[in-house]
């Protein structure tokens, strides 16, 4: 990847995408949201805890800091869809793309009669060999692979 430095302004926003997304125009609208109920939050404990510069008090085994109000939306099977709908309903972008695959909580015709709302419509797919880094003999997979879907919407009347 070429990394290209130019006196442009630039913006970053630390906030939840479905505020951001009436603020901003652009012409691509990348999304990679939570596909599950696992809370992302978790994952970025350290990297936050350095960004922020804190000593937040901790919990559990594993010594996560505290993130009930960081909690997504994405991440609920009852407040997805909704959350994902507003989201693509208020995108002020040419071009919509969303990475999610097929184990998700949204279901691929969730997300093709949403996105359908903006514009014309598809998406392309890629499998892959099913990840299973806590396979134990408690869990049994019955799939072996998974499929990546990338959706996209050309949207009108940006």
């Amino acid at each position: 990847a070429e990394l290209i430095i130019n006196n442009q302004d630039h913006e970053v926003f630390n906030e939840d995408i479905n505020e951001v997304a009436e603020k901003v125009n652009g012409d691509i609208l990348y999304l990679d949201p939570p596909y599950n109920h696992r809370q992302y939050a978790t994952n970025y404990h350290m990297l936050e805890t350095i960004a922020k510069y804190d000593n937040p008090k901790i919990h559990g085994k594993t010594g996560l800091r505290e993130y009930q109000n960081q909690k997504s939306l994405y991440c609920s099977r009852t407040q997805v869809k909704k959350a994902f709908s507003d989201l693509i309903l208020k995108a002020k972008a040419k071009y919509i793309f969303l990475s999610y695959n097929n184990e998700g909580l949204m279901t691929l015709d969730d997300i093709k009669e949403i996105m359908s709302l903006r514009g014309e419509y598809g998406n392309f797919t890629k499998e892959y060999n099913r990840f299973k880094a806590d396979k134990s003999e408690n869990r049994n997979y019955t799939a072996n692979k998974t499929t990546e879907y990338l959706h996209y919407v050309v949207c009108e009347n940006v």
